[in-house]
């Protein structure tokens, strides 16, 4: 198979099955959803491991090493002749390695949650989640441009609030849940201002463009930025600090830490069940 065909399986399986699970999934039995949603993650596994294989083992690197391949774009939104927004894949040594880090830690998820969350009411509901999930991240590393990048991010945001209120019906998980969505909100629009910057700084979205355009010292877009400048502060390094903050908050970095203890409400269910619960509890606890 294709780049492009192989890649574009990763991504749709799992947002295939949470549409599925998501729509369907109560018509069918819990246990046969989970295995519905475990198969189909080892089937993107499966697709990332040939992608892999592909581009480390079946082709032979360049002088300069791996090069970057987008297996798929096309252009979304159009704002000028030099400037619009694209989806696309893109294809580099570590985006391939983190679609078999993300897959295959996916799986293995899928696999311990078929008995973790066996009994529960919504237990099809939960994989039509997880599924989403896979996909959002995913959909991170392999986007072609920073802005679509920050799309899926948003997507892992909505998946992570639908995962810490789970058990809607408990009071805790619910504040759990809105307390996790404001507090990455407020990270997510400094994330979405930092690529707003660095976008139209450089007059592109695209990461490979992105990259040439801000790291070049001769660059016209860098001269420009470096020249442009908020409080002494020059607009790259704006936008970079802004890109940060963005990912700080998404992995719960100070001071934005603050949701992280809360978001682990979901795993407390079986707390009351041990006295003294055993190691594998407590390290997922």
């Amino acid at each position: 198979m294709e780049y492009s065909t192989l890649s574009v399986l990763v991504l749709a399986i799992p947002i295939i099955t949470a549409i599925f699970l998501g729509l369907w999934g109560k018509r069918m039995k819990p246990m046969f959803a989970g295995i519905i949603g475990t198969v189909a993650t080892l089937l993107s596994t499966l697709f990332a491991i040939a992608i892999a294989y592909k581009y480390f083992w079946a082709r032979v690197s360049t002088a300069s090493g791996y090069e970057r391949i987008t297996a798929v774009n096309f252009e979304w939104l159009k704002f000028n002749s030099n400037l619009s927004i694209d989806l696309g894949i893109l294809l580099d040594p570590i985006s391939v390695m983190m679609i078999l880090v993300i897959t295959f830690i996916s799986l293995m998820v899928h696999i311990y949650s078929l008995q973790y969350m066996k009994g529960e009411e919504r237990f099809q509901t939960y994989y039509a989640y997880l599924s989403l999930f896979t996909m959002a991240m995913l959909g991170v590393v392999v986007s072609s441009n920073i802005f679509e990048m920050y799309i899926f991010w948003e997507l892992v945001g909505i998946s992570s609030f639908l995962l810490i209120g789970f058990y809607f019906n408990k009071p805790s998980a619910i504040a759990a849940a809105k307390k996790a969505f404001i507090v990455t909100r407020f990270a997510d629009l400094g994330f979405l201002i930092g690529i707003l910057i660095l976008g139209f700084g450089a007059q592109t979205f695209n990461f490979n463009l992105l990259i040439e355009r801000l790291t070049d010292p001769t660059s016209a877009n860098l001269i420009a930025m470096l020249g442009t400048s908020f409080l002494g502060v020059s607009a790259v390094t704006w936008g970079v600090m802004l890109v940060f903050i963005g990912g700080a908050g998404k992995s719960a970095m100070f001071p934005l830490h603050i949701w992280l203890p809360d978001a682990m409400e979901g795993l407390r269910r079986y707390r009351h069940l041990y006295t003294q619960p055993p190691w594998w509890l407590l390290v997922y606890t």
